[in-house]
This record gives C-alpha cells, structure tokens and sequence, in this order.
C-alpha cells in the first residue's frame, strides 16, 4: 500500500517526518507545500472581497484571481508528493554499483525528473506570487497584511523550488540542461529575482 500523500498527514506529522533522518520528504516537497500555504492565504484574501459590495468593481477579476489560486494550490498539493517520489527513483539510481552499466543512464533519467518537478514548483510558486501581488491591489486592504504574507511565502516556495532544480541539474546530461536553465531564469524573473 503506497503512503499517503503528504497533504492528507497531519502538520505535526509532516514536520516530524520532515526532520527525520530520512531523504523524503525534503526539501522539494517543503517548498511544494509553503507555495500551496501561499495559494491557501491569499484565497482568503479573495474570500473576504468576494461578495462585498464596496468592491463590487474588481469581484469579476478577484473571482478570476481565486479560481486560479484554488487550481494552483491543488497542483502544488501534488508537486509535494510527486517530489518525493522522484527524489527517491533518483536516490535509488545513485545507489546502483559503479559496475552496473544501467547506472549512469538511470541516473541521468530520474535526474531529469527531479529536476523537472521543483521547476513546476517554482512556475506554480511564481504564479500564485504575481496572483497574490495583485490581490493585495484590488482585495479587501484589511487583508493587505496577509497579501503580502501570502506574497513572501509564494517567493520563497519558488526560490526554494529553485534551489533543488540547481542540486539536480548537476546530475542532468549536457544536452538537457539549457531547457531548465531557460526555466530557472523564467522563474526567477517572474519572481523578481535580481
């Protein structure tokens, strides 16, 4: 029976399983789950202009704004156990004998796929941080606090992400790097990055 998906575990469980000696999960699925934590806040956000006649001018975009934030957070939801799995197809590559001649393309392989699941973080991440930016905008201004909040969590969920896609990289075949390195960049300007 595989475990169940980091989300549906308790905070504290997470945590102690985060901490623990073991490699997952790591952080990849950390930065997944504070980008969903970014999506969640800033909803709340939208939940408390939604519906509010004063802001009746902006409730279409906010509603947009929302909606997106509800698929994001979902996504990232999964990114965190989707790391997970990756790190360890990855980490059971690297422990194949220097004398199996499957080795160095098992590695290469689950190397593109750890690195390609922290990219997704980051672009989800980067979303939810432009989205929460906006919010903090239009959206009720006594939420503005927990915008920017949201905002700093979203940021950090990608840099974070980033930080993992650059420890795999190193692993990735020549060839297939210049497409990650193409999406750290976008993600770091869509994170504001200097």
């Amino acid at each position: 029976m595989p475990p169940s998906p980091l989300a549906d575990r308790t905070l504290r469980t997470f945590l102690e399983q985060l901490a623990s000696a073991e490699p997952t999960p790591g952080g990849g699925s950390a930065a997944a789950l504070v980008g969903a934590t970014a999506a969640a806040l800033a909803r709340m956000v939208a939940a408390y202009t939604l519906g509010r006649p004063k802001f009746a001018a902006v409730e279409a975009r906010v509603q947009r704004l929302a909606d997106q934030l509800a698929r994001a957070q979902e996504a990232l939801l999964e990114l965190s156990d989707e790391d997970a799995a990756a790190y360890e197809v990855l980490s059971a590559a690297l422990k194949l004998p220097q004398s199996d001649s499957s080795r160095a393309a098992r590695i290469a392989k689950a190397a593109v796929l750890a690195a390609s699941i922290p990219l997704e973080t980051a672009t989800f991440a980067a979303r939810v941080h432009s989205d929460t930016v906006v919010l903090g905008q239009i959206g009720n201004p006594r939420l503005r606090s927990d915008a920017e909040a949201a905002a700093h969590f979203a940021r950090a969920a990608g840099l974070a992400a980033l930080a993992n896609v650059r420890a795999n990289l190193e692993l990735v075949e020549e060839g297939e790097r210049a497409r990650f390195l193409t999406g750290i960049e976008a993600a770091e300007s869509a994170l504001h990055v200097k």
